[in-house]
């Protein structure tokens, strides 16, 4: 019986799993359940931003969670027993993704010029095991497509859960829905993400996919995606796909990589942008209201500015890993902040947040995350053309999430989870066929 089920959640025969691809499994189901929220649903409604205390918002932000780091013991601990077990394929791996390491390896040294020390260094090491945990789940599964039916199921139990509260009235004061996920945003994403999930499934599992389940999973996340309103993932739903496919059409036209066809598409973008700024002596603000009705991405504008203020003044090595928001009375958005600022835990940008912890250097090394993608997802596009094709939106959908929200290695947020599975994956299908070779 325990076998049929786990047979038909990895559709597969576990008769030919090694310890290792079972310890996979359960590496890569809890962390993305974790991360989904499926492990810590909210099921009643949460507090408005604007009921909340500063002291209650403070020390909640900064404490630590006892079953948080229990977890993740756990999961480090189960990783490191594969990893041990075959050394020689986790360390290829992690190798092939090397600036993910020195990702952390920076965080880890920055707790010696960051805010809070104490808290720094408890965030730095949770990356670690966090990027830890994601390298070996991927590294040691069976095959790495299988993850996608992994997310799938756990997608089925979130979203179950999500309808639940639907009848225990989970919206917040505007009426937008936010589910056991605490906050409409992170609904949207999780949504956002449960659709793409669906849609590979049904393309590269259709034999352990139920048609009609399948299409009604699809209908009921678009339905609480509508719900959230959450703006940026149902722009992201139809935008990310129709670039991706765009540029991918272009690259095999002209035989170019799509990760530099994209380069060069931001870099004539922002030329166009500047000219159009400097012909019409515009701020941004006022190019941007030429095409939208909310240029200041509702009072995000505000908070951007607010970080550029900070960012200038820790500009090469940033204010520490996890060491800004979300450290108590020492947070610089507390001290010099006023009005709701104070009680945000993000600067609504991944990428301002990144410089903000990480300064200008973490911004490069991330940089150089997304380049080693770029250069090993051209290795894979004959072999796993569709796998290929899902790879970039997920990572087109992240990195566009991060403009008017904040994940980039950001704790188990699913948004940066699935950007590091982005990551890994290609790197374990790269590692793949030159061990094979």
């Amino acid at each position: 019986m325990l076998t049929r089920a786990f047979n038909w959640f990895i559709g597969d025969d576990c008769r030919h799993y090694t310890l290792n691809n079972l310890l996979a499994v359960l590496l890569l189901t809890v962390m993305f359940a974790l991360s989904f929220d499926l492990l810590k649903p909210q099921m009643q409604p949460a507090l408005e931003l604007a009921e909340m205390e500063l002291a209650t918002v403070t020390s909640s932000t900064s404490g630590s969670n006892r079953f948080n780091q229990l977890l993740w013991v756990s999961l480090m601990a189960i990783a490191c027993i594969c990893a041990l077990r075959d050394p020689r394929r986790f360390g290829a791996i992690v190798q092939s993704q090397w600036p993910l390491v020195l990702i952390v390896v920076l965080a880890l040294l920055s707790t010696l010029w960051a805010i809070d020390g104490r808290i720094a260094f408890r965030r730095s090491i949770l990356l670690l095991f966090i990027i830890t945990s994601v390298f070996a789940g991927i590294g040691y599964l069976r095959q790495p497509q299988q993850l996608l039916l992994i997310l799938y199921r756990i997608g089925a139990a979130v979203l179950l859960l999500n309808l639940v509260t639907v009848l225990t009235g989970n919206f917040d004061a505007k009426g937008y829905f936010y589910g056991i996920h605490g906050q409409k945003n992170s609904l949207g994403a999780v949504a956002l993400l449960s659709i793409y999930f669906a849609i590979a499934v049904r393309t590269l599992y259709r034999q352990h996919c139920n048609l009609r389940f399948n299409s009604l999973y699809i209908g009921l996340w678009l339905l609480l995606l509508l719900m959230s309103v959450s703006k940026t993932s149902i722009a992201l739903m139809l935008l990310a796909p129709v670039l991706v496919y765009s540029l991918h059409k272009l690259s095999i036209t002209f035989d170019i990589n799509l990760g530099s066809l994209l380069l060069v598409a931001c870099l004539l973008l922002l030329i166009a942008v500047q000219l159009a700024l400097g012909w019409h002596d515009w701020h941004i603000k006022q190019l941007l209201a030429q095409f939208m009705n909310d240029p200041g991405f509702t009072g995000r504008d505000y908070i951007w500015q607010f970080l550029l203020d900070r960012i200038e003044e820790r500009w090469l090595l940033g204010h520490g890993y996890g060491s800004f928001w979300g450290i108590g009375d020492r947070s610089p958005n507390v001290i010099y902040g006023q009005s709701y600022l104070q009680l945000l835990n993000q600067g609504h940008n991944g990428y301002l947040d990144l410089l903000a912890i990480l300064g200008m250097t973490g911004m490069v090394l991330y940089g150089l995350v997304v380049l080693q993608f770029v250069r090993q997802s051209g290795q894979i596009r004959q072999r796993h053309p569709q796998f290929y094709f899902l790879l970039w939106i997920l990572l087109i959908i992240t990195l566009l999430h991060n403009v008017t929200e904040s994940s980039l290695l950001r704790g188990s947020h699913a948004m940066w989870m699935i950007q590091l599975l982005v990551f890994i994956s290609t790197a374990r299908l790269v590692t793949d066929k030159r061990m094979l070779s």
